[in-house]
């Protein structure tokens, strides 16, 4: 009995993860450029959902 409820809290420990896990999500970008240099580097991303595109700068 007690290594029912042991392997039972294991596997809502884990589908408690991955619930959460698809809750929140990840972010779905493509990079487009990504370049780096000695003083810094460019990237630029798009959104696959929106097609916004966001460039950030490293200096």
């Amino acid at each position: 009995m007690n290594s029912f409820l042991r392997s039972m809290r294991s596997l809502f420990a884990v589908a408690t993860f991955f619930v959460g896990f698809a809750i929140v999500g990840c972010d779905n970008k493509e990079t487009l450029l990504d370049v780096d240099t000695p003083d810094g580097g460019v990237e630029v991303e798009r959104s696959r959902d929106t097609g916004e595109i966001t460039v950030d700068v490293d200096e």
